[in-house]
């Protein structure tokens, strides 16, 4: 007899281990369905970034070098005008990637938790109106960050220079510990996005309002989760990111020695670099949907610990067997 996995439970107490574990059955339980359409989707999005990125850092250091050598003067218009413009399109491709990645990742969510075989032979045609739906209220979200965050930057940036005018010294300070609150007290917000995808009668408000509430109770869960995904995922990460790092590092050394030519100034090596850099992408996106699962899960177990969200579906569900 062939032994199936239970159903990863979304709303359900767990322990800490259990988070990481169900994070991961989830990715084992729809790998073929998510990497079919992550290619799909992502694979497009890490060419046009891998580019913008590739260029960008070009840019930057073409800069760094120009102002060694000559200062502000050592600077020319052109160069200037294509760093902007790698700058804007690496911003815009970044938003454009978040917006498909968190569409996808919570549509699979969403469908998996609502379809009785999970996401064996899902559709594209079924899959579409789930994903059109996360991606707008991403949007939103994401166009509602941006605010906050401007916001929060020039409060950041006034205080900055109140404290700074009156002693340097306690200004440091002050922007130290500033930082540090800021980050304690941040980290609640972050489950605003599983919640506002997830449930689809909540505002952003509310959303926010349920993030702080949930998340002020499940503060350690929350940073426990985070870290743990986030060093596996930079280990993972490595894997990608160390192939266009060591390209970078050998062109930037026989640069500074003044010996640009050779294989390090041809055609192949820049294609070498782009390639590495789309690869880069790819990982990095890669590893935010085992950020972003995790995180959900983490929802999912602050909802039933702290509302009991988990034990009201199971007497729905029980009454519904009932009356039958």
């Amino acid at each position: 007899m062939e032994y199936v996995r239970p159903k990863v439970e979304l709303y359900r107490t767990r322990t800490f281990s259990e988070k990481i574990s169900d994070t991961f059955a989830f990715i084992k339980d729809t790998w073929r369905p998510m990497l079919k359409y992550f290619v799909y989707l992502m694979l497009p999005v890490s060419i046009v970034l891998g580019f913008f990125m590739n260029n960008f850092f070009s840019g930057y250091m073409g800069i760094l070098m120009s102002t060694a050598g000559g200062g502000a003067e050592g600077l020319d218009t052109p160069q200037v005008v294509r760093f902007v413009g790698m700058t804007v399109g690496l911003t815009v491709c970044a938003l454009v990637s978040s917006l498909l990645l968190m569409g996808l990742v919570y549509a699979m969510l969403r469908l998996y938790g609502r379809r009785d075989d999970r996401l064996k032979n899902l559709t594209t045609a079924e899959l579409k109106p789930e994903l059109m739906h996360c991606m707008g209220r991403t949007l939103k979200l994401l166009l509602a960050g941006i605010v906050i965050g401007l916001l929060i930057g020039v409060l950041v940036a006034l205080l900055m220079m109140l404290m700074f005018s009156f002693n340097p010294i306690v200004g440091a300070v002050f922007v130290l510990l500033f930082y540090i609150g800021l980050v304690a007290l941040m980290l609640p917000f972050a489950l605003t996005m599983p919640i506002y995808l997830m449930e689809d009668e909540i505002g952003i408000i509310e959303a926010l309002q349920k993030a702080w509430r949930l998340g002020i109770a499940t503060w350690g869960g929350i940073f426990a989760v985070e870290f743990v995904l986030g060093l596996i995922g930079s280990l993972l990460q490595t894997l990608t990111f160390l192939p266009w790092y060591l390209l970078v590092v050998f062109g930037m050394v026989f640069t500074l020695q003044g010996e640009g030519g050779g294989f390090a100034g041809s055609t192949g090596y820049a294609f070498l670099q782009y390639l590495s850099s789309v690869w880069m992408c790819l990982g990095y996106l890669l590893v935010a949907v085992l950020s972003t699962v995790g995180l959900t899960i983490q929802y999912g177990h602050a909802s039933d610990k702290i509302d009991g969200v988990g034990v009201a579906a199971g007497i729905e569900k029980f009454e519904e067997f009932d009356n039958v």
